[in-house]
């Protein structure tokens, strides 16, 4: 879902680099469905356990896609990507965090932080990620009447719901007090309503984050992760977790940064 954000941090760290058939740099268009690939992921209810959840893409025919190279080509090793999948399919984590009740965003706070010691941050951002696809909706109501409610992360843990701004800040408050590093990003995004814009966009439509693990700067897409809107413009809440730490080369078919 693309939505109008409040702009945030961004991230000064390159995440990809574009490059065309012929080495040279090529500005990727927004509005060129040619580019956009089909993209393989596991869609899980927040009770299932998740099965194996690659990451990968499937590109278009090669003569008519742009040839992506990722700049931090060490950031996505064996570990990592067996971090990852660890993280998300301990059933321990889904248990107790679907056990929880807090009745403050400081309770929510502790509960993450105890849950959280001693576990690599790769766990952490899993923990908090599944709390809210488990826990925010999407507001539609703010989205489609434009007047948009609190999107502090105090206003969306206390109505539970939130646009892409509220989703975003959410995260980086969680991540702000574990002492873990988040930057807020605005962008453009090939969400809801995508496919009927007839020109460019003039301003920033959606907002997600990026975190720093060991030295390497990951994505983070807690919106799109907690659900989706269905045709008959309804929030449907659907965990997705391809959207946890997922590939650069793969988001920028659909997510593109404001810098």
């Amino acid at each position: 879902m693309g939505c109008k954000v409040c702009k945030g941090h961004t991230v000064n760290e390159s995440a990809i680099q574009k490059i065309d058939n012929n080495n040279r740099s090529s500005k990727y268009q927004v509005g060129d469905s040619t580019t956009t690939p089909t993209i393989e992921h596991n869609r899980i209810s927040s009770n299932v356990r998740p099965v194996d959840d690659p990451i990968v893409v499937q590109l278009p025919e090669k003569d008519i896609h742009v040839h992506i190279q990722v700049a931090d080509s060490q950031a996505f090793n064996d570990l990592f990507v067996q971090q990852r999948q660890q993280a998300i399919n301990n059933r321990s984590y889904q248990s107790t965090v679907q056990s929880w009740q807090p009745k403050s965003l400081q309770q929510l706070t502790e509960l993450i932080k105890a849950v959280s010691k001693g576990k690599s941050l790769v766990d952490q951002h899993w923990i908090i990620f599944y709390w809210i696809a488990c826990n925010i909706d999407y507001d539609t109501e703010s989205y489609f009447s434009k007047d948009y409610k609190d999107q502090t992360a105090e206003g969306v843990f206390r109505f539970k719901k939130g646009v892409c701004a509220g989703y975003a800040n959410l995260y980086k408050y969680l991540c702000d007090q574990l002492g873990v590093p988040c930057e807020i990003i605005s962008g453009y995004a090939k969400g809801y309503g995508f496919e009927n814009r007839k020109d460019a966009p003039t301003e920033t439509d959606h907002a997600w984050n990026a975190v720093e693990i060991d030295h390497h700067w990951y994505l983070m897409e807690s919106t799109w992760g907690a659900g989706h809107l269905n045709d008959k413009k309804q929030y449907e809440r659907e965990l997705t977790s391809y959207y946890f730490l997922p590939r650069p080369n793969e988001m920028i078919y659909h997510h593109l940064p404001e810098d």
